[in-house]
């Protein structure tokens, strides 16, 4: 997979998900899939559900993952973002910016600390804290 997270400042300790995917690499942008269990997002408006602390390797045999769920990220963005706009999935490690039109369950991600004139390169992400 491409585009990654990377954790800049970690605010808590990443907790433990159920996980049946069979490989990921760490700073994958994970949603909510199942009981206490997360998958790779894929799609705009899955739900968030925490960046991947560690590479899951498959085959290893492990059925839980630990994820982030607060801390500044760099991520990637299909489009220009204004700072302060929050932001949420638009596919597989990719966020865009949450319109009006877009559901508020679980979608929102954080919150963009700075500009993004344009699509692609890493960009500060806020997540948690009041995002």
């Amino acid at each position: 997979m491409t585009n990654e997270a990377v954790l800049r400042t970690r605010f808590s300790d990443p907790i433990n998900m159920a996980c049946t995917e069979l490989a990921m690499e760490k700073g994958t942008i994970l949603k909510l899939s199942g009981a206490r269990g997360v998958g790779a997002s894929a799609a705009d408006g899955d739900v968030f559900g925490g960046f991947l602390a560690r590479e899951k390797i498959s085959g290893d045999g492990r059925t839980q993952v630990a994820a982030f769920f607060d801390g500044i990220f760099d991520c990637q963005f299909d489009t220009a973002v204004t700072q302060g706009a929050q932001v949420g999935l638009s596919g597989a490690n990719i966020l865009k910016v949450f319109t009006a039109g877009d559901s508020e369950d679980g979608t929102v991600v954080g919150r963009v600390l700075e500009t993004v004139a344009a699509a692609g390169g890493y960009h500060q992400v806020l997540v948690g804290r009041g995002a």
